[in-house]
Order: structure tokens, then C-alpha cells, then sequence
């Protein structure tokens, strides 16, 4: 196993920053409403993402501020206070007000330091909406600063019951969105499921399909489980403040077999019930023995897929299960594992995750890579497919190497998709079809993928 850190200088990679993180927290608020202060094409972006909320979920509207050049030069407070009260008229001539609002801010206004802070004071006095103004900045971190920021204001605006009376079998499910799974909307679903099914109670799911009223029973749970091990220090610091622990244990996320046994029984022997969560281990497996049992499709697949080996890249505790789970449930050797992530907890977690894959198979690790460096890898090792998100898929392509979208976002990656989740024992059958599509292109189609070969010498 070689460990390789980032060599370049630069940053090529699909990198969305605090804002983005900032609105995928809040857009999965039911009834929230989000004034997004900042350009045209930020907003753009934070609508796109918002979309990620969708399926499944609730919709909550983002309403830009219509920043111009001359906004960005001499400040667009005007703007911003036109538009929070006009928002929020039109909710209450309907009888239809948000529960809260969200001011969101992108690089330009809050370079020229917009009062943000003084436009949701006056207006809520107003209107007596609650009003929640952030400063997001692309340039401040990552998605994970924007989630501990949004999640941060959510505990000091709104404080929850600390009367509630604690039960160890109880857990908060924090940023699901940010685990690295283009499905994370029905993966977080069926986690959910496997941990409700083991004896312990899911609290609050922050934030997806969240009812702003729930977040008094915050303090009643044990502790926060966050599926994707980046630190969130300010977030983190209040929970504890406030008696809620946060679990630190790092097991992988359940994707496939044996990533979703340990994980489960770990998770159980800690905080629910042992012999539950064998039991819903057994029946589910059951259940895929019974789906594929007599499915020849499946043997003639599961047989081509043995000894194929892939490049993968993908945010980093993600990564790793799912190398694991390609090495152990499909005979899949990961040969390139390029690890994304923005704090050092979770490539440590990650890295600690793959040790088990040592002597196993021979690989390379790549923490951070750009795609100029991933791409130079995977053409390096002669792998036969990669696995990335949508974004990587024309770097693939054009070394001639067949590419499946399983990381990543929701939004522009889900084309031909039937909702179905990858997590748990049952989410081997989702991973089938998807990993099923890309043996069909590799065995067909390796030679013909691309046109272009780009010459990365």
C-alpha cells in the first residue's frame, strides 16, 4: 500500500465551499426559505445543490438579492432588505410564512461587508419571522464549514428542551448529505431503517426532511452520529455544552456486507440492542440470497466483475468503505484510491479503514489528488474502470477508461436511476445494477469509449 499527498500546487477538483454546505443544511429545514445574498451565478450554483434536498424531500425556495457590479463595489444592504421584506410579505398575503429564513452570503458581499446581521435584526422585529443571517463565503473552508456554521446557529437561535430526559438508545444523524454517496437522500433512508430496526431511536436527522419544531428534542438524544467523520468544531463544542456526546467510534459507513455487519454491531453494542441488530442483519440478507439465488444474470456478473481492478475517487470515508466493500463482496481490486476530504480526522479515519485491505491487494493511495494526478494514476496502474462522481467522468474517458458515477451529489448524476438505496445488505442490489452497467462497458466497450486520448505526459 503506497500513500501518496497532494504534489501540485493547484487545486483542479470539484471543491464546493461554505455556502454550498451552508445551503444544503438549510434547504432540508421543512418550510424554511432561504435569501441568498450574493451574484447571479452563485446563486445558480446554491440552486443546483439545493436539488440534492429534493427527491423525497421538501422543496424550499431560494430567492436572490440580484446583485450587479455596482452592488459588489458600494454595497447592496438595500437590496438584500427589499428583498427579505418582500419574501416574506408575499408568504403572509398567502397565510403560507416560513417557519424561519435564512440569510446565505457568496464571496462578493461579504468581501465588501454587507450588514447582514443588522437587515435580519430589523426585519424579524418586523415581521416576527425568525431570521438566521450567515456569512458563507465560498472562500471561507469546505461544505463541512458551512454545515457546522448553519447547524452552530440553528442550536444558539432556537435553544432545544434541555429538560428532555436523555436515553442512551437514542441518536442525532448529522449531515447525511455529506457522506459522499450521490444516493445519500434514500441511503440515509434505509440507515435510518437499520438503526431504528436495531433498538435505537433516530432523534432528529439534521438536516433532512426536518421540522424546525423537532429540534427541541435535540438534547433527549445520546449522541450525534456523523456519517462523514469531517470535523465540525463549533458544532461539535455546542452539542457537548448542551450534555450531547458525540460518537467517535470510526467504523465504516454500511455499504455493502461487511462494511454494514460492522457497522451496525458496532454502533449497537454501543448504543441499541445486539441481537436486534442480527437479527435485521439475517433477514436482509435473506432477502438478496432470495432476489439472486437463481438469477443468472447475476452469476454471469458477479463472475466477470472477479479480479476487475478499478480506480476510485471520492470523499474519503466513503472512499475507503467502498473499497472495502468492492475488495470483500465483489472480488473487485481497488488499485488507485484517490480519499477527498476537507479535515484531517477524516482522512485519518479513512486511512485506518484501509489497513485491513493491506496484503490483500496491492493499491495507492491518494489523499487530496488533483484530477491531473488521479488521472495520471489510474492510467498508470492499467485499471479497467473507475468509480468517481460525475465530474470525473470526462477525465476517465478521454484515457480510454470507462467511468460510473456512484459519488458525489445528487444534482446532474442521476440520470437512468430507479431509487433505490446503496447502503445496508440490501443496498448490494443497487450496487449490482450500477456496477453491473459499468461491466457491460468495460467488456464491450474499453476500446471504443473515447475518441480522444489526452497525453498527460
Amino acid at each position: 500500500m503506497k500513500t501518496t499527498g497532494k504534489e501540485t500546487a493547484y487545486k483542479d477538483f470539484m471543491a464546493p465551499g461554505s455556502f454550498i454546505g451552508a445551503t444544503l443544511t438549510a434547504s432540508g429545514i421543512k418550510n424554511s426559505l432561504i435569501i441568498f445574498h450574493g451574484i447571479a451565478g452563485c446563486n445558480v450554483e446554491a440552486v443546483h445543490f439545493r436539488s440534492d434536498q429534493i427527491p423525497g424531500g421538501s422543496y424550499t425556495p431560494i430567492i436572490p438579492t440580484g446583485l450587479n457590479e455596482a452592488d459588489c463595489i458600494h454595497g447592496g444592504n438595500e437590496k438584500l432588505l427589499k428583498t427579505l421584506r418582500d419574501s416574506i410579505a408575499r408568504t403572509q398575503a398567502k397565510s403560507r410564512p416560513p417557519e424561519i429564513v435564512f440569510i446565505l452570503t457568496s464571496d462578493a458581499p461579504s468581501i465588501v461587508g454587507d450588514d447582514i446581521y443588522t437587515a435580519a435584526r430589523v426585519v424579524e422585529e418586523e415581521t416576527g419571522i425568525q431570521i438566521i443571517a450567515i456569512d458563507t463565503p465560498g472562500f471561507l473552508e469546505g461544505l463541512s464549514s458551512g454545515i457546522d456554521i448553519v447547524l452552530s446557529a440553528l442550536l444558539n437561535k432556537i435553544p432545544p428542551d434541555k429538560s428532555n430526559n436523555q436515553s442512551k438508545n437514542t441518536i442525532n444523524l448529522i449531515a447525511p448529505y455529506l457522506m459522499g454517496s450521490k444516493n445519500w437522500n434514500n441511503d440515509s433512508d434505509e440507515i435510518v431503517r437499520l438503526l431504528e430496526s436495531s433498538g435505537i431511536s433516530v432523534k432528529l436527522n439534521l438536516c433532512r426532511n426536518f421540522s424546525l419544531k423537532s429540534l427541541s428534542k435535540f438534547t433527549g438524544a445520546g449522541c450525534n452520529l456523523n456519517l462523514s467523520a469531517e470535523e465540525m468544531p463549533e458544532f461539535e463544542q455546542k452539542s457537548l455544552e448542551m450534555g450531547v456526546e458525540n460518537y467517535y467510534r470510526n467504523v465504516p459507513i454500511p455499504v455493502g456486507i461487511a462494511n454494514t455487519e460492522e457497522w451496525l454491531l458496532s454502533i449497537a453494542r454501543d448504543i441499541g440492542e445486539e441481537e436486534k441488530a442480527k437479527e435485521v442483519l439475517t433477514a436482509d440478507q435473506k432477502f438478496v440470497q432470495e432476489q439472486l439465488r437463481f438469477n443468472y444474470n447475476f452469476s454471469w456478473m458477479s463472475t466477470l466483475m472477479y479480479q476487475k481492478k478499478c480506480g476510485l475517487l471520492a470523499h474519503a470515508k466513503f472512499g475507503a468503505s467502498l473499497a472495502r466493500c468492492l475488495a470483500w463482496d465483489f472480488g473487485i481490486i481497488p488499485g488507485v484510491i484517490g480519499l477527498r476530504a476537507e479535515t484531517d480526522r477524516a482522512i485519518e479515519q479513512s486511512l485506518e479503514l484501509l489497513e485491513p485491505l493491506k496484503g490483500q491487494a496491492e493499491f495507492e493511495i491518494l489523499i487530496n489528488p488533483a484530477y491531473f494526478e488521479y488521472g495520471n494514476a489510474i492510467k498508470k496502474a492499467g485499471v479497467d474502470f473507475s468509480i468517481g462522481s460525475i465530474h470525473d467522468k470526462p477525465l476517465c474517458l478521454g484515457h480510454k477508461i470507462p467511468h460510473l458515477s456512484l459519488c458525489g451529489f445528487n444534482f446532474f448524476n442521476q440520470y437512468n436511476f430507479i431509487p433505490y438505496p446503496n447502503m445496508g445488505i440490501r443496498g448490494v442490489l443497487g450496487l449490482l445494477s450500477e456496477l453491473s452497467r459499468i461491466m457491460e462497458e468495460t467488456f464491450y466497450l474499453k476500446e471504443m469509449i473515447s475518441a480522444n486520448n489526452y497525453d498527460c505526459r
